[in-house]
């Protein structure tokens, strides 16, 4: 939040011919760990600053993942051909208390004290509160800046096992700045995909901005399937709502941008699809405090049918602040001026898109 830092300008993710940590099979060539917590812990033990690469074999790998806060970024990549190849999921729902919580998450003790991860586990374990709630329901949570994650699938499998009601089941969760995710499958139900500034204390802050760039991947929910507090932009990334627990809602974008700030999340050369009849909007304005404003914008992308047309944005979660949008003002010359931060309307906004979902459909690309 800095104004005077410099600008990120992310180049691709490139990765070594030899990875510091390889995860698999016991007794497979090259392999140093057979979890990928255990090669996470590895790497933010060596105290680097370096960058640690780890490396996954194909397979399917059940239980959490935490990245913690560290001097060094970390890059986690799946040696698969394709995405899918390699599989980090469990089925976690925000609405268990802190005790079952402990029992799924750590069954076996690998967050134990002393081991890097432990402060975030602690904080989960030690609430008070009736259930964990959304940040503490992620299979995949890092507070790592600088992560890069590529050619991999992360999901929280709670899917349908549970009602229409409130059960954010979140599959990566990321606090970290200047977070590069490529070629991701990102799937669950509500609250895929949360995006934060949370720092060690696992809370929203109001004094931090964090940056991720996502680019080649699929998310997949129903209910808020990107949310959060960060800037996240989005190119070449495939969005699905699915209805099949909920049935009467569906959101795509939930953003907590700050009132103050200008930019939320943007989704570019993208394409969002929605099963069901109408149903889908594309986004609505996540309130968690009085200084929340959301912030979206689509553009140059494919908006499929499935979604509600007549009102593409939703009024707010939270507050229920109903949804208003900015028509502007016609000049004297006929333009129409409006202020697209105006604070007293929403800030949700479509431009150049195509599809039958969207109201404008755009001439094609020349």
């Amino acid at each position: 939040m800095d104004p005077n830092a410099a600008p990120w300008t992310p180049s691709s993710i490139n990765l070594p011919k030899q990875p510091d940590f390889v995860v698999g099979p016991a007794g497979a060539q090259g392999v140093t760990h057979t979890t990928i917590q255990a090669a996470v812990d590895a790497a933010i033990t060596k105290h680097s600053a370096s960058r640690q690469y780890i490396a996954i074999l194909p397979g399917e790998y059940e239980g959490t993942v935490y990245v913690p806060a560290a001097p060094g970024s970390i890059t986690i990549y799946g040696l698969g051909e394709k995405a899918i190849d390699v599989k980090i999921g469990l089925a976690i729902d925000s609405e268990i208390d802190s005790t079952a919580w402990r029992h799924l998450v750590n069954p076996a003790g690998k967050y134990m004290p002393g081991k890097p991860a432990w402060y975030m586990f602690d904080n989960c374990q030690s609430k008070r509160s009736a259930t964990v709630g959304v940040m503490c329901s992620a299979v995949f949570w890092s507070q790592n800046n600088g992560l890069q994650l590529q050619n991999l699938t992360i999901q929280n499998t709670l899917g349908d096992s549970v009602d229409a009601g409130n059960h954010q089941a979140v599959a990566l969760r990321s606090d970290g700045d200047k977070v590069q995710i490529n070629n991701v499958n990102i799937l669950g139900r509500q609250n895929t995909f949360f995006v934060t500034n949370s720092g060690v204390q696992n809370t929203l802050q109001n004094n931090r901005l964090t940056r991720t760039l996502v680019t080649n991947s699929y998310v997949e929910g129903d209910v808020d399937l990107v949310s959060g507090r960060g800037a996240v932009v989005f190119d070449n990334t495939d969005f699905r709502v699915v209805n099949s627990r909920t049935q009467q809602e569906g959101y795509v974008f939930a953003p907590a941008t700050q009132s103050n700030l200008f930019y939320g999340f943007l989704a570019v050369n993208s394409r969002f699809n929605a099963a069901g009849d109408g149903v889908a909007q594309l986004g609505r304005s996540l309130d968690v405090d009085s200084a929340t404003n959301g912030q979206v914008v689509i553009r140059d992308s494919v908006i499929n049918e499935g979604f509600n047309v007549a009102k593409p944005w939703a009024d707010a979660a939270v507050s229920k602040r109903p949804f208003s949008g900015n028509t502007g003002a016609v000049d004297d010359k006929g333009n129409v001026q409006r202020n697209l931060n105006d604070a007293n309307f929403n800030r949700m906004w479509e431009y150049n898109n195509r599809g039958l979902g969207s109201n404008v459909v755009a001439e094609p690309k020349q």
